[in-house]
């Protein structure tokens, strides 16, 4: 598997990491908790890397079966991305909430209620997250790309998802080609072809270990990623273990040889 871990991972990154001991490394502090290994991760998606500026698809534009002025009204999300940053881990969860987690759980951990909460469902339309209930536990978690549809409202109108706040590591984003994402979840082990093409352009999923992604086709002609659902996997989260140690010992270096890293922005 190729990881895409650059020099361009932020100085704040490697003071979290370093801040907080460095599995494998040459200190006396303790290993990190789980808890702090989530900040963490949260703290080296806050800067994506070049490879995200190539791939992400450009916010001008939209699924090649969703023209403008056509079909029912869409209500758009309103806002920027809502709270912290979560790291989408295939076969584990999104953050700190994991497969496993209770209606309660996730509310206590994301920061506030479901917007729509039912006996199988608690989604926050606004962060692009649904979390699927089963027994009363979290049995899948699907993300969406902002502009997807997240519900009808009475009148027939779609609401629209909002933007997730968060990213796969190290930090591949919503948007991306199917050609970006295989850098760090490898080929996929089944291809299923959408046809005729469904709602907001999704033309493909992608079946991974852990997680299953949707392309959605863009009025450009290229698929996007458009959404993803993860389901329990024991080898998909010991993957991404072994992605969160190297960005741990490219922080250490990056913090030894005191380089400086430039600041980039979080494309929209």
């Amino acid at each position: 598997m190729r990881l895409s871990v650059s020099v361009l991972l932020a100085p704040t990154l490697a003071l979290a990491l370093l801040s907080i001991g460095c599995d494998g490394c040459q200190s006396k502090q303790p290993a990190i908790s789980e808890a702090e290994r989530t900040q963490a991760l949260a703290s080296a998606i806050a800067a994506p890397s070049a490879s995200t500026e190539r791939n992400q698809h450009s916010s001008i534009g939209h699924a090649a079966n969703v023209v403008p002025g056509q079909g029912p009204k869409r209500i758009v999300a309103t806002g920027g991305r809502l709270g912290a940053l979560l790291p989408i881990l295939p076969g584990e969860g999104v953050g700190p909430v994991r497969l496993g987690a209770t209606k309660e759980t996730i509310e206590r951990l994301i920061g506030a209620p479901c917007d729509d909460a039912t006996e199988t469902l608690c989604r926050y339309v606004g962060r692009g997250l649904d979390f699927k209930l089963e027994g009363g536990v979290t049995k899948e978690i699907r993300i969406s790309r902002k502009g997807r549809e997240a519900k009808r409202a009475p009148d027939g109108s779609i609401i629209e998802y909002g933007f997730f706040n968060g990213a796969f590591l190290p930090d591949y984003y919503f948007g991306m080609t199917p050609e970006a994402m295989q850098e760090v979840l490898e080929k996929p082990a089944r291809v299923e072809q959408i046809s005729p093409m469904g709602p907001d352009g999704l033309s493909e999923r992608h079946f991974h270990d852990g997680v299953v992604l949707e392309y959605d086709r863009w009025s450009n002609g290229k698929l996007v990623l458009g959404g993803a659902t993860i389901f329990k996997s024991a080898t998909a989260a010991a993957r991404n273990a072994k992605i969160m140690d190297e960005m741990q010992k490219r922080a250490a270096e990056v913090a030894e040889a005191g380089k400086q890293v430039p600041k980039i922005t979080r494309p929209r």
